[in-house]
């Protein structure tokens, strides 16, 4: 009698312990989803755009909060602080929880998340000034290695910029250059357009607008195939230069959080991917949509961490 006793009452303790929304009620409150980055950029966006067909789909309000700074490590360190309940998100892409660990400023890696999916992919471009002397990638590289730390790259230090650059630069057997700091995209547009560098990257969908006015021109994009967007730009790759870079809009849960839990926003994640609203709005910001799976995700995430952590170790990054 006692030892039943004492089982239903472990029974009980256990139940107890779980969130109510694990019997398959979630949700049953608003969602928050942290955006590490300000307002205005592509991982903002398309947080707003994709979560707000979620909501309706959900039938709760999903609430976008930005909490910036750190180089995203703010935002991404609240929600590994969460409760793992379902009710917090991070939309993060692997140039920030990927690089951070590697390089010691972060004591906490993308998988201490759960992964859960990704929405798209958002094209990285590397471009100069309009009336720059350059016209292809393979000129711009011979130009750098005739003239070692004059030519004028910017980049933002431990980002996704610099990280593109030192993959460009490992595949041309090491480039010497004069380093231009360039946090953000719009800021390293406004380096180029302005004279304070030469040539930089920066998202796709940031630099389109420019090309169009006339004031920069793209000699090649990161990606590894040609862009759906702008099909008519080379490749890095088509020009000789082993190397690739793009941003995957990826969603995390605290670690511990209930795969079924997980399953249903996945779910409701793919069937607002194929809303053609959804997917007009994503493409009006650079971004092509493309429902992955949390297996398909983390297999992008590993690949992108091994050449982060390879290019850390080489440049002696690593802290």
């Amino acid at each position: 009698m006692k030892k039943n006793l004492f089982c239903i009452l472990v029974a009980a303790l256990m139940l107890w312990g779980l969130p109510a929304h694990a019997g398959g009620t979630w949700p049953e409150k608003s969602i928050q989803v942290i955006v590490p980055w300000a307002p205005g950029g592509g991982s903002d966006l398309s947080a707003r755009i994709v979560m707000d067909k979620v909501a309706n789909i959900l039938g709760q309000p999903v609430v976008i909060t930005n909490i910036s700074g750190a180089a995203g490590l703010n935002g991404a360190l609240r929600v590994n602080r969460a409760a793992p309940d379902g009710y917090t998100v991070l939309w993060e892409h692997p140039a920030n929880l990927a690089i951070a660990p590697v390089i010691g400023r972060a004591k906490y890696t993308w998988k201490d998340f759960e992964m859960a999916c990704s929405i798209g992919t958002s094209d990285i471009a590397v471009f100069v000034k309009k009336d720059a002397k350059w016209n292809s990638m393979k000129e711009v590289i011979d130009d750098i290695k005739a003239h070692p730390g004059q030519i004028k790259w910017s980049l933002a230090v431990n980002s996704a910029s610099h990280f593109t650059f030192l993959a460009i630069s490992e595949s041309m057997g090491g480039l010497k250059i004069m380093q231009i700091p360039g946090a953000g995209d719009k800021t390293r547009i406004i380096n180029v357009m302005g004279g304070v560098c030469d040539i930089t990257t920066a998202g796709y969908a940031a630099v389109a607008p420019y090309v169009e006015s006339g004031d920069v021109k793209i000699l090649a994009m990161a990606s590894p195939q040609r862009s759906v967007l702008a099909p008519q730009y080379p490749t890095l790759m088509e020009q000789g230069i082993n190397a690739e870079s793009v941003f995957l809009y990826s969603a995390e849960f605290p670690k511990g959080t209930p795969q079924a839990i997980i399953a249903k926003f996945q779910a409701a994640v793919e069937k607002a991917l194929q809303d053609p609203e959804v997917i007009e709005l994503l493409k009006k910001q650079g971004i092509v949509a493309q429902y992955k799976d949390s297996a398909a995700t983390t297999a992008v995430w590993e690949k992108e961490s091994a050449l982060y952590l390879r290019l850390a170790k080489a440049n002696r990054m690593i802290r």
